[in-house]
């Protein structure tokens, strides 16, 4: 069966909507700005203006976006993946339960559940189908792209609306920060000089449908989605194999029988971290040499669980458009294998990859091909 991507919306420090986001990387802007909110930690993507909303707020937003051309809705599953969920909205409680103060029971725990942004999207948009949530850290928005078009393959949903989204939060901030991972500056992925990362809010969403049912309806496909790779290789809990096993595994399974040399771009993980940039690179140069590679977080920040769904809409764009979003935020290359890609570039691919990894070593990868009427 052929999965069709039929609808799309975007949540990010670069504003609202899908396509400015994609404008707006195109054109080398970056939403990374000070942010005294979290302390001294360093830069992050924040909403436009400073602006705060939930998690599930963001994703609804997204959600609304992607599913503007579809009315009947009976049939829609809805797979949401978050990292944090709403977990803003408990932090108080946390701080009176320090205090030694009673918190309140539900401001204390059903905020942090990550089946709550789902169960928040799929209620307000109508949607009758299965209800699913990952939760599987910084790739939760590219498996629940993946979970999504495997319920369409096996005939659990008609159509499914795959979304990632988190929203900024104390916990989330000075968790990476404990863990020695911000750069106190604008992060430079994949440079000589990388010292780790800036976080990020957002959401992203794709409405998928069979493509047969999607043409039947009168839709018209941006791109198809091919393969889903996923692989875990559990080296460290928040550390990669170093050899890349893990990202090379995942982005086979993804390719299937699809050489790799018909892959044109690859919007790349490149978080900034020293470890990471290092096991993607190797992974990314030994598999696909010939590709161009952009890195996107120094514009956008690192979006945790929003991240493999927002970067999957960017590649999405990528292909329908036949233009290919810049890498951002590096300054000297520390990998001269790999071809990263110092300009906008209006270039057809055959085949785009969105690969994204997370904490104990879970891998993940997105094909994402052009359709053809």
């Amino acid at each position: 069966m052929k999965i069709a991507v039929t609808g799309l919306g975007a949540v990010s420090g670069l504003g609202w909507g899908a396509g400015a986001l994609f404008d707006a990387l195109c054109a080398r802007r970056s939403a990374l700005v000070d942010a005294p909110a979290w302390g001294s930690r360093g830069p992050a993507a924040m909403l436009p203006g400073g602006e705060q909303r939930l998690t599930s707020e963001l994703a609804l937003a997204a959600a609304r976006e992607a599913l503007e051309g579809l009315a009947d809705r009976a049939g829609l599953a809805v797979v949401g993946g978050t990292t944090s969920a709403d977990m803003r909205v408990a932090e108080p409680a946390w701080q009176a339960l320090a205090r030694g103060e009673p918190p309140d029971p539900e401001r204390f725990v059903w905020p942090q559940l990550c089946h709550l942004p789902t169960q928040r999207v799929a209620a307000a948009l109508g949607a009758g189908g299965l209800r699913l949530s990952l939760s599987t850290a910084c790739t939760s928005g590219a498996c629940a792209v993946g979970v999504a078009a495997d319920l369409l393959r096996t005939g659990r949903a008609s159509a499914a609306l795959a979304f990632g989204a988190d929203a900024l939060c104390d916990t989330t901030v000075h968790g990476f920060g404990s863990l020695g991972l911000y750069d106190p500056a604008p992060c430079q992925p994949m440079s000589a000089g990388r010292k780790g990362l800036n976080l990020g809010e957002g959401a992203g969403a794709l409405l998928l449908e069979p493509l047969e049912a999607a043409l039947a309806r009168g839709a018209r496909p941006l791109a198809l989605l091919g393969g889903y790779g996923n692989a875990c290789d559990a080296y460290r809990l928040t550390a990669p194999d170093p050899d890349g096993r893990g990202a090379e595994a995942a982005i086979r399974a993804a390719l299937g029988e699809l050489p790799p040399d018909r892959v044109g771009w690859v919007s790349a993980h490149a978080t900034g971290t020293p470890l990471n940039d290092e096991t993607e690179a190797l992974a990314l140069a030994r598999l696909l040499p010939r590709a161009w590679v952009s890195g996107l977080k120094a514009a956008i920040g690192h979006t945790l669980g929003a991240a493999g769904a927002l970067e999957a809409v960017i590649t999405v764009l990528a292909v329908a458009r036949g233009r290919l979003p810049p890498d951002s935020g590096t300054a000297e290359s520390a990998f001269p294998d790999l071809r990263l890609l110092p300009e906008p570039l209006d270039q057809p691919v055959e085949a785009a990859l969105s690969v994204n990894f997370a904490f104990g070593g879970h891998d993940t990868a997105l094909l994402v091909l052009p359709w053809v009427p």
